[in-house]
């Protein structure tokens, strides 16, 4: 089975207290991506394509030529997605440097970035840019953690939803525990996709996990992707937990071939 992993980060540090993984992939240089890249090559063998989540803001501002030549080297069907400092004074120039850095898609993390309502014009003017530059949105779609109510993730991508139609919108973790709610907004706009990552793996045996399974096959598998969030949640691990997931609530094959592959190439164009 061909299989693209939508969602893969390069911090290489090990670590049992995962915020010293995030700090330093908040950190990472375009040396340090290809040590990361070095790291998990066994991985990525694994796979026919990637999308690499870059949580540096401001990586796209230096020269990631040669870590670009060596993805490509490892991995022909890639893509890049950046994490966008949606507050910068200058972001209309920011953001031409991150076209031209050749990312595909922008993210937005509620809780990373501690994104609050007073933020949401900011984040939806960056979204407007990429909805004219065919950018893909990613939001952060995770529930959890002290910030949960804080930082209303959900709510953010409701907003962004409503005014950003003609680019793909994709919840990142599949909105977590709130999967339901998430897939009533995928339901209603045609433009947003869930990722599988993290969450999946994570409401296994719980009574959420039939919520998953409702809610990706109300929605039809054609905007659904899979990702394993490795290193916070290991490939192997997460291939393993969604191949038997799909088994146990009868998915189809060609269900099952969109989501792990066919959806991900479609959405990038590779």
């Amino acid at each position: 089975m061909k299989i693209f992993d939508f969602n893969i980060h390069l911090p290489f540090i090990e670590d049992s207290d995962v915020n010293v993984v995030i700090k330093q992939d908040l950190n990472l240089s375009s040396k340090d991506l290809s040590i990361g890249l070095k790291k998990y090559n066994e991985t990525i063998q694994k796979t026919e394509g990637i999308n690499v989540l870059l949580f540096n803001p401001n990586l796209h501002l230096e020269d990631i030529a040669g870590f670009k030549k060596e993805i490509q080297s490892v991995c022909p069907k890639y893509a890049l997605t950046s994490l966008v400092d949606f507050r910068r004074p200058d972001i209309e120039n920011y953001l031409e440097k991150l076209i031209a850095s050749g990312s595909r898609a922008i993210m937005f993390n509620s809780y990373l970035q501690e994104i609050s309502e007073s933020d949401f014009s900011s984040v939806l003017k960056v979204c407007q840019i990429a909805q004219k530059n065919n950018l893909v949105v990613c939001l952060d779609g995770s529930y959890g953690t002290a910030k949960m109510f804080d930082f209303d993730n959900l709510k953010l991508a409701c907003f962004v939803a409503d005014k950003i139609r003609k680019t793909p919108i994709v919840l990142v973790h599949s909105g977590g525990k709130r999967i339901l709610e998430a897939a009533l907004l995928a339901l209603s706009n045609p433009n947003v996709w869930l990722d599988t990552s993290f969450s999946l793996p994570y409401y296994i045996g719980s009574s959420v996990e039939l919520d998953f399974a409702f809610a990706y096959k109300k929605i039809g598998c054609d905007r659904i992707v899979f990702g394993s969030d490795n290193p916070y949640c290991l490939f192997d691990e997460a291939l393993e937990v969604h191949l038997a997931f799909f088994e146990k609530y009868k998915f189809s094959q060609t269900q099952i071939e969109n989501v792990m592959y066919n959806n991900s190439i479609n959405l990038f164009a590779l």
